[in-house]
């Protein structure tokens, strides 16, 4: 147990000191290994770091994160945000609706929330403006409204969750969509009562024409998540083959179909997708090593003794705290890679369904994404709109109080999550 308090001093003083968060898990780990009484060679620590990425199913992040850098420069964010324009915006607070919307479908398309708020978010905030959304709340809604992305399908975060917990990728899907859906009529539901309370009436009268026009034009961009979920759910194929899909059927729709990219512009596309896949990469790798070395000097087990004896509903309690947290300093993949292994085990001795948890913990990083001082959709957003931090964060502080919200109803209702895997018999 001292080796395990010397790793989390030198952690916690490395992630003070703002050094990058792969070397502040990596650092104490080894310094942590070296004055253990082990007696393994040092040479396991690069082999345990090796094999922290050599899995097969881990290839579909490097995948999923390409499509979704070549569908950020595409044209298939417009054609979603006009097909969703089109279903409601004649309803009072449909722009808002739409926007919501349109990054639920975008999550089910990309899997990556920021990839939402580059593509989507410059193309709805000025006609929230205009249509008479405040700057603070169009902002909001639109960094909430991308962190759907870690709850649909497919999630990269989810995907990550089943690598170091062993639980079956299509499952956690299911329940992280539930979870997604939940989150989602929210934020419809805040978007209708924000409208009518300022008086934002419809955009438009509803016509069929311009649907029907809307709904060809984005053809192609819609049929992205129907093959992905579809080939996923029908067994057609695996999770890594439905990211190779998707990377391919992106290229083919931007490049050949709509044109708004050139083969020349996939070498940029790909020259920023190898650097966010290289960084998620050995953060896995030095993740997995001081995850091992806990395991090894037995922490997880000590979690579980420790709080195994209290309730299920306690134990939540305690988890949604931690992860809370957690999505307030550091990143959702760093968060999953580190606390997730640890808490399993004491979840599954209390009886917490490891579906369920998925959804949850995908939840709590979620909301960590727009959580001050240090979500990363907050300073996404800062770029983005050009705006101050203290107001974006004002802008997102009624949305976190809807997001905890729904996490309350997702952590303590488990029906309104897992009624989608029973439903389509995966459990």
């Amino acid at each position: 147990m001292p080796f395990v308090a010397v790793l989390l001093i030198g952690l916690g003083a490395l992630l003070v000191l703002s050094v990058p968060i792969f070397l502040s898990l990596l650092l104490p780990t080894i310094v942590a290994f070296n004055v253990s009484d082990l007696g393994l060679p040092a040479l396991s620590v690069a082999q345990r770091a090796v094999q922290g990425v050599n899995i097969a199913p881990l290839l579909a992040i490097p995948l999923f994160i390409f499509a979704a850098d070549v569908i950020s420069r595409g044209e298939i964010g417009n054609r979603l945000v006009a097909v969703a324009d089109a279903l409601v915006g004649h309803i009072p607070g449909g722009l808002a609706i739409a926007t919501a919307l349109t990054m639920a479908v975008f999550g089910a398309i990309s899997g990556i929330g920021v990839a939402a708020v580059v593509s989507v978010g410059p193309i709805v905030y000025p006609a929230l403006i205009k249509q008479g959304y405040s700057k603070q709340f169009s902002i909001g809604l639109i960094l909430t409204g991308s962190t759907l992305a870690m709850l649909i399908p497919p999630s990269v975060a989810v995907i990550l969750y089943c690598l170091q917990t062993g639980q079956s990728i299509a499952r956690v899907f299911l329940s992280a969509f539930g979870a997604g859906l939940v989150f989602l009529l929210l934020l419809i539901l805040y978007s209708l009562f924000y409208a009518l309370r300022h008086g934002i009436g419809a955009s438009r009268h509803f016509s069929m024409a311009l649907t029907a026009n809307a709904l060809r034009r984005a053809g192609w961009s819609l049929m992205l998540p129907v093959i992905i979920l579809g080939g996923i759910y029908t067994g057609y194929f695996t999770v890594t083959e439905a990211a190779a899909v998707s990377a391919v059927y992106a290229i083919f729709v931007e490049v050949c179909i709509y044109r708004r990219l050139k083969l020349g512009d996939l070498f940029d596309v790909s020259g920023t997708s190898a650097g966010t896949i290289a960084m998620l990469l050995i953060l896995i790798a030095a993740g997995s090593v001081m995850t091992w070395f806990m395991t090894v000097q037995q922490v997880p087990q000590m979690i579980a003794g420790a709080i195994g004896q209290g309730s299920a509903e306690s134990l939540l309690l305690i988890i949604n705290g931690i992860f809370l947290l957690a999505g307030m300093f550091i990143d959702p993949n760093s968060a999953i890679i580190v606390l997730a292994p640890l808490i399993y085990p004491a979840a599954i001795a209390t009886g917490i369904d490891p579906i369920h948890l998925g959804a949850i913990l995908t939840l709590n990083l979620a909301i960590g994404m727009i959580s001050p001082p240090f979500g990363i959709n907050l300073f996404v957003g800062i770029v983005t709109f050009k705006s101050h931090f203290a107001e974006v964060v004002r802008g997102c502080i009624p949305f976190l109080i809807i997001a905890l919200i729904a996490l309350v109803i997702v952590t303590y209702l488990p029906a309104t999550v897992m009624w989608m895997p029973k439903l389509s018999g995966v459990l």
